[in-house]
This record gives C-alpha cells, structure tokens and sequence, in this order.
C-alpha cells in the first residue's frame, strides 16, 4: 500500500509559533499607506502620532534631551496626555525629582495655578468647579512614581514586573538613562555599563510587551548652536542608537540666542531621528506654552 508521507504517526511536539497570515496582517497594517494608521498607544499629539504611529508595544523609544531643553516639561506633558485624556496606566521612574516635585508641576500645567494657591483656596466662584474637576481628573489618573535615588537597573526591571502584574501597565517611562546604575561587576567604562543598562530595559518592554520610553540627558550629543542646528542620529553614542527601536530627539531652536522669541509659546522640534522604517525621519513641530511648562500640539 501506497505510504501517506502527510500523515502524521508521531506524538505532536509542543512549540509556540506564529502564522503567517498574523505577520502579513502587521506588515500591512504598518507599511500600507502614505500615512501610517494609529497601531500604537496614542502619544496626545496628533502630528507625533502621525510620524510614528504612537508608542509601539515592546519597543524601547528613547527620547534624547539636552540639558535646559524642557525634558521634565515634555515628560510630564506625555504622561498627562495618555494617563488623564486616554486613562492608560502609566508608570513613571524619576531618581531625579521627587514624586511631589513632579505631581505639583503637573498639578500646575493642567490647572494653570500654582500649588500654594491650589491649596489655599482662593479660587474665584467661576474657577472652582473647573478646577476641582481638573484636580479630579489628576487624582483619578493611574499614574503610578517612583523616585528611588540610585536606583539600579535590576532594580527597575523588578519593579516594572510587578506594576505589570499588579496593575497592568500600558507605558512605562524611565527619567533618565545618565543615573541608572548597574550592579554586575567587571564592566571597564561608564559606557559599558550604560550599554548593559539599556539592553536590559529593552529586554523588559520586549517581555513585558509595552512601550519603554527612555528619556537621555547627555551634553555630548549636542555640540550646540551654529554648524550643527539640529542633532542628528550619529550624535548620540553608538549603543544608545543601536539598541533602541526609535529616537526621538527634543529640539528647541527658540532657545538659541540669535533667534527671535515668540512671547508665551515657543515652536519646539521632535526629530524622528529613528524609526523603523527609515523612510519615515521627519522633524515633528509641537509648541511650547512657557506658562504652563506644557507642550501641546502646534495648531
């Protein structure tokens, strides 16, 4: 008798795989289309949504700042925008600002007020419900901080486990890579160590399969004003440009003293310096209310 060579006579192995129709799927979903459809966590600005599609799950975005550029400002504008407007649970490590110091500033951008005059009372009749229901807002927010000074990188990927577990996470973001450290002995230089720090971090967004944004202070990066007006990829160190799945570089020429200020709110560059598809590098504009320390979509 003929032998069927499709039949299977063995015990079936167990393995994990995808189909393929899954992958084709992604691929279309993402490459299809002069612009590319929401497939990401909303960041709250249309054009940046536009450009890279919102945070992508399991991507470690690293968002590059130089010293004095509004780094906290824009942190906590994201932060506000998915966790009080979209109601994700965000999770947000700070070693440098304290979990007051960065709930009054936020308290102080949404509300417009001061945090002594919040607490005084003083309100105007006309003001107070609105500000209560702003202040509701805040309190109601799964907005979860840690502000553990010199916290270490095991650290952090123990906590961002349990907040996973815990509390379903949807973002997590890190403030900021220069004041990490790393406990595993033997490594030779600050950037080497740096290097072992951020491939943890997109280890645990590839497991925990949520977005990672890594804000990055480093001076180097920016040899300032005049032949270089805009930072580009190369200027970050190498690691830091090729472990992470996008870059996103924070840009304010209005901060250049030869330029001409617009009083009250500031034109402010996001430069996609890296994405996925290397096509789509683009320099996003967003403006920047100084009184409010708030960034904002630019119309």
């Amino acid at each position: 008798m003929e032998q069927n060579t499709l039949e299977v006579t063995e015990q079936p192995e167990v393995f994990s795989f995808t189909s393929i129709r899954e992958l084709v799927n992604e691929t279309l979903k993402t490459e299809i289309g002069q612009i590319p459809s929401l497939i990401g966590l909303s960041t709250g600005f249309r054009a940046l949504d536009e450009a890279i599609g919102g945070f992508q799950k399991g991507q470690l975005t690293t968002i590059a700042v130089k010293p004095g550029m509004g780094k906290t400002a824009f942190l906590l504008s994201v932060a506000n925008n998915m966790a009080v407007r979209n109601n994700y649970a965000v999770a947000i490590f700070s070693a440098e600002r304290s979990s007051r110091k960065m709930t009054s500033r936020l308290l102080e951008s949404e509300t417009g007020m001061s945090v002594e005059k919040l607490q005084a009372g003083k309100l105007k009749a006309s003001e107070k419900d609105h500000m209560h229901s702003l202040v509701n807002g805040i309190a109601k927010a799964r907005i979860f901080l840690d502000d553990t000074p010199g916290l270490g990188a095991e650290e952090l990927v123990g906590k961002c486990r349990q907040l996973k577990a815990r509390h379903e996470v949807d973002l997590i973001i890190v403030d900021y890579l220069e004041l990490l450290n790393h406990s595993r002995m033997g490594t030779n230089s600050r950037i080497e160590e740096l290097s072992d720090i951020v491939k943890l971090i997109k280890e645990i967004a590839r497991e925990l399969n949520i977005p990672v944004l890594l804000f990055s202070q480093m001076p180097s990066m920016f040899p300032g004003f005049g032949s270089t007006p805009r930072p580009e990829l190369k200027d970050l160190p190498h690691f830091l440009a090729e472990l992470s799945d996008v870059v996103l570089v924070l840009h304010r020429s209005d901060l250049d003293p030869r330029q001409g200020k617009i009083p009250g709110k500031a034109r402010v560059e996001v430069i996609v310096a890296k994405h996925q598809d290397p096509d789509r590098q683009e320099v996003v504009p967003l403006a920047f209310i100084e009184s409010l320390s708030k960034f904002t979509d630019l119309s």
